[in-house]
């Protein structure tokens, strides 16, 4: 076998070096580069960025030996968000020595962005980090080129202490954006609210598809499962329309079976993967052998302890480790091949396990810890504990935020109250979950949408995707989904 083989990928180049490393497999990585691997390819970047997401400081070492300082120089740029992941730069003397080996922490990405704009947007960056990366010179004051400076991104999380340690530094904000005043218009009943928003989410859901040439969790997968707790509860949806989505979607699916065969995923990787497979089987289409090659795929990334490692950081649809890990074991449950039910359970088994024991930071965090641990057949006493922590998250507006440093919106209040109905532990009659429903109710837009602001960094070309609210659609979108499934129990 060729250690040296390179294969190319919407990733950039992939070869056993980078892959061993980006699973944090020390092993298997001194294997290769004893048996010859060429480690100095490009500049021997890729491997040492992939051990630096894998946070594994023997891969680090190993990968970093190798590294062309020459080569260095805008590197950075896939360290941090939203290339890169916030495990990157937990350790804050490996950033240090990160830059010391050649990277410039000035480069900027298209837009005038700062690394230090890019690490501070993320709510997983420890301030230990941060402040590093100010003692290695980041300009605490430099803008982009719309004039906004890495105080008003940090602000997007809250007053966090990132936002106390930059304005100790001397950063000013930038330009202060005026945000449009959207004035709610409530709807008469939960019922009535999710009649006005379920012909907005389907005709979004076609209307994506068609412009983009992809399928997306926020407009399409969320959609399906949507439309498909609509239809089990008596409401009118557009069935011609979902026909022809889930048709879609199964054919994207087919033109990518060879290549998840192969171990090369759709872009979002595993994260990508499993809401394409929860969307079809919440349609309930039916197993085939592109299903099978995505379950495959799956299975074969899951990490040795258990979860699925995010590959961008884009929060918060992309950015909890426990919403991969519970939307990965949706999708191997509903399509595992039946001849290897017992390796497959074994996946999900591993999984359960993993979100037992790790310790959530967002709210998204809790959703996925419950929801997945729901659909692996967890009683519901055993999910109490977990649910209780987050009903004792609720606001005094009955909503819930996002960070606690956030206020309250529909994204969080419509993940919470979805998550709380599937663990068994609340009912739609409890008084929590009432208070969640009068929140949504109320923040609810006369076009059946509802608007969440966007914290996440754009990478790719912006496109009017058929929702409202311009830049802030892909999060509203997914927000009017979760809101409309919060609400679809309550409309009984």
């Amino acid at each position: 076998a060729n250690p040296s083989q390179t294969v190319s990928s919407y990733k950039g180049p992939l070869t056993p070096l980078r892959l061993a490393a980006e699973a944090g497999d020390e092993a298997t990585l001194r294997l290769l580069l004893d048996r010859g691997a060429n480690s100095k390819a490009m500049g021997g970047i890729l491997p040492y960025l992939a051990a630096m997401n894998a946070n594994d400081a023997e891969c680090v070492g190993l990968t970093l030996r190798d590294v062309d300082p020459a080569a260095m120089k805008e590197s950075g740029l896939f360290l941090v968000p939203p290339f890169g992941v916030p495990a990157a730069l937990s350790n804050a003397q490996a950033v240090k020595r990160f830059f010391e080996v050649g990277a410039d922490i000035s480069v900027r990405d298209s837009a005038g962005r700062s690394l230090l704009m890019l690490a501070v947007n993320s709510n997983d960056v420890p301030i230990e980090t941060v402040k590093t990366m100010i003692e290695l010179g980041a300009d605490v004051n430099a803008t982009t080129k719309d004039g906004k400076t890495a105080l008003d991104f940090a602000l997007q999380q809250g007053r966090t202490p990132i936002v106390e340690l930059l304005e100790k530094a001397g950063a000013k904000a930038g330009r202060q954006e005026m945000p449009a005043v959207l004035k709610p218009k409530p709807a008469r009943s939960a019922k009535k609210a999710v009649e006005r928003s379920l012909p907005l989410l389907q005709r979004a859901d076609v209307t994506f598809v068609r412009k983009s040439g992809c399928v997306s969790c926020h407009n399409n997968s969320l959609t399906s499962m949507t439309v498909s707790l609509a239809r089990a509860a008596g409401f009118s949806v557009d069935e011609q329309a979902a026909r022809n989505q889930r048709a879609e979607v199964g054919a994207y699916v087919e033109m990518w079976r060879e290549r998840s065969l192969q171990g090369m995923g759709v872009p979002g990787d595993s994260n990508t993967v499993n809401y394409l497979l929860a969307g079809l089987a919440a349609e309930n289409y039916p197993p085939d052998s592109a299903t099978d090659a995505m379950a495959r795929y799956l299975k074969n990334d899951q990490m040795l302890d258990g979860r699925w490692r995010l590959i961008a950081n884009r929060p918060p649809l992309e950015s909890s480790e426990f919403e991969v890990a519970a939307v990965s074991m949706r999708a191997i449950l509903a399509y595992m091949p039946k001849p290897l039910k017992a390796d497959y359970g074994d996946s999900v088994r591993r999984a359960a396990d993993w979100l037992r024991t790790a310790i959530p930071n967002s709210t998204s965090d809790r959703v996925g810890q419950i929801l997945g641990l729901a659909w692996a057949g967890d009683s519901p006493e055993s999910l109490r504990e977990f649910a209780t922590r987050l009903l004792a998250e609720q606001r005094e507006d009955g909503g819930w935020s996002q960070l606690p440093t956030m206020a309250s919106d529909a994204f969080a209040t419509g993940q919470v109250l979805t998550a709380l109905h599937n663990s068994g532990v609340v009912v739609v009659t409890d008084v929590a979950y009432q208070r969640g429903v009068n929140f949504l109710l109320s923040t609810q837009l006369e076009d059946g949408s509802w608007h969440v602001r966007s914290r996440a960094i754009p990478f790719q070309p912006y496109f009017e995707g058929g929702f409202p609210h311009g830049h802030d659609q892909w999060i509203s979108a997914a927000a009017t989904n979760w809101a409309t499934m919060a609400l679809i129990p309550a409309a009984k």
